[in-house]
Order: C-alpha cells, then structure tokens, then sequence
C-alpha cells in the first residue's frame, strides 16, 4: 500500500470515505479473522466459520481448541460479532444467522481488509498473510 507523506501512514487508514463503524468492527480480532474468511470463500455457514476461528483463535502450539472454546465461539459469533458486522455493513446473514456472506463492500474496504490482514500478527494457525508469504514462512 501507499505510504502518505505525513508520517508514513498508510493511505488506506486516511481514507475518510471508509464509516467509522468499520473501524470499530475492526478493532476485534475475531471479527477480523471473520472478514478475513469472507474474503477468500465470500459465503459460509455459521458452523464452518465457527469450526475455522476456533482452530485459529483457540489452537496454539501443540494446544488443541476444545469443544467448549468452539461452543463459547459461536455464542460470540450470534450474539456479539455478527450482529457488529452486519450493523458496519461489512457482512450480511439470514435471519436465523446460519449463512454469512460478505457484503457488497467498495474499494477502500477492501484495500483496508487487505492491508489488515497482510499485518495482522499471526497467531498459531492463524491467517497466512502476505508478511509470511514474503518473509518465506510456510
């Protein structure tokens, strides 16, 4: 991405046509690694996307996710996350919030999206970014 002359700043975190809630949706990792997903499969169900962040979120080292942090997850995922997605418009669900797609999101979004995931901090398991790609890591 571009670096802004002020400072270095990327551009993509200057860009004033990107809402405030976005921003704020982003703050959360878990709603990141959702978008992240999304990104790539555009449409999952509720269940896959849950079975995936909990490998990410919950598995590090040679530490297994159990079947309390996948249930602790989805709670989170109906009753927190999601409902922060669709309200920033980044994602859209049914009713029952069984499948999750990614909105029709612009440009700056999704420059923002790809900029976020490429530095995000991986966890175990976690997201392969564009920094581990380049850096050789597999």
């Amino acid at each position: 991405m571009d670096r802004n002359s002020s400072g270095g700043i990327p551009d993509v975190l200057l860009d004033t046509s990107i809402d405030g809630q976005v921003f704020r949706a982003l703050v959360d990792r878990t709603r990141r690694y959702t978008l992240y997903l999304l990104l790539d499969r555009r449409s999952m169900s509720t269940d896959e996307l849950a079975d995936v962040l909990t490998g990410w979120l919950h598995a590090n080292g040679y530490g297994l996710a159990d079947p309390d942090d996948r249930e602790r997850l989805e709670t989170e995922l109906y009753h927190a996350h999601l409902p922060a997605l669709v309200e920033a418009g980044l994602v859209e669900c049914d009713e029952q919030y069984t499948v999750v797609e990614l909105a029709s999101v612009d440009g700056p979004v999704v420059d923002l999206l790809e900029w976020s995931r490429a530095y995000e901090r991986p966890q175990s398991g976690g997201p392969r970014t564009t920094a581990d790609e380049r850096d050789g890591k597999p």
